[in-house]
């Protein structure tokens, strides 16, 4: 069964559900369940009434009362308390030094990381940081199990409907051809790089150290676009979740690296991964989080966040002088955040 986790102290909430303004979470039970109200209305909680905290259903009278209760509850107890969430990892951690800079907020070109299920807007926003009509594509379906089977096709499909001005689909099962240079030479032209959503160590397994890999941060450097859904977003971090539901532990590789010192979850809320992805942090106080959604994504561009989609993001920064770790959640009507603001994590 999914235990609901215990929390630590302290803890002080912020105001969740104000719209247009910074939405904060505390690692509460009534908070977590207060979002996964909010999630349900959005589709991205099932319909049998699973939330958050448990695999076992509500009663079917149950989350029509709970939503009318546990809403007006949270904006009470938010609207008087302060603004940011704190919870407490364990000292043995490795520290990141405190003058480190977050690479993220100095990349030259726009991320996109999505939490599973690709939407339109998430293709036409993407599309449009790549350079609009004239962006150049290139299509990553390698996490994609039945990619051969089912053929490159439907990709262009999916994406010519966005109308870039050139789509190219580079895939390979083979880290042989993965250092070919005729196979990764759409990527020195290319202006924008979108990994598709699977399983994210069939990326590692094939690009991981080859020159298709070089050209992707090649891509990155030169101020291009750099996405993925599901898997795809997951694989671009430094570190990578690869395993670890429920009890299990929590297994983890290298990513691409892309973006250092990043740890990206996905389906973060639909199922159940915020605890999942606060562990890693806590153990990992080098990195920072990002937890997405299904059907939301978020856009890190010129030093700032924001967010798309019908659900949530979390973010996780590490504090390493008082050992904490910062939980903020963001939403499509929250305003646009300077990472700068993001990562000061002094109170």
């Amino acid at each position: 069964m999914n235990r609901a986790p215990e929390f630590p102290k302290p803890c002080r909430l912020g105001n969740l559900f104000a719209p247009n303004h910074t939405q904060r979470i505390c690692r509460s039970h009534h908070l977590l369940l207060a979002i996964a109200v909010t999630a349900r209305k959005n589709g991205t909680i099932n319909k049998d009434g699973s939330t958050l905290l448990s695999c076992q259903p509500f009663p079917a009278a149950i989350p029509s009362v709970f939503t009318k209760l546990a809403i007006p509850l949270a904006l009470l107890v938010c609207s008087v308390a302060a603004p940011i969430a704190y919870v407490k990892f364990g000292p043995a951690a490795t520290a990141a030094p405190e003058s480190a800079k977050w690479a993220i907020q100095s990349m030259p070109g726009a991320v996109v990381l999505a939490g599973g299920v690709f939407t339109d807007s998430m293709g036409e926003e993407f599309v449009r940081l790549a350079g609009g009509k004239n962006a150049n594509l290139v299509l990553i379906p390698t996490a994609y199990g039945p990619t051969e089977e089912e053929g490159i096709e439907q990709f262009h499909e999916i994406w010519g409907k966005f109308n870039p001005a050139k789509i190219t689909v580079v895939h390979t099962r083979s880290r042989d051809q993965a250092n070919d240079f005729a196979f990764v030479a759409p990527l020195k032209e290319a202006t924008g790089v979108w990994f598709l959503g699977g399983v994210q160590s069939r990326l590692t397994d094939v690009y991981e150290d080859t020159l298709l890999h070089t050209e992707l941060r090649k891509l990155a450097e030169r101020g291009g676009a750099i996405g993925g859904n599901c898997a795809g977003a997951m694989a671009l971090g430094e570190t990578m979740i690869v395993g670890g539901e429920d009890e299990d532990e929590i297994e983890l590789r290298p990513g691409l690296g892309i973006i250092p010192q990043m740890v990206a979850d996905s389906h973060s809320l639909e199922r159940n991964r915020i605890e999942r992805l606060r562990s890693v942090i806590e153990d990992h106080p080098d990195h920072f989080g990002v937890g997405i959604d299904s059907a939301t994504a978020i856009i890190f561009e010129h030093g700032q966040l924001r967010v798309i989609g019908n659900s949530y993001v979390t973010t996780m920064v590490p504090d390493t002088q008082d050992h904490t770790v910062r939980l903020d959640v963001f939403g499509q009507k929250s305003e646009d955040v300077n990472l700068h603001d993001l990562f000061n994590v002094a109170p």
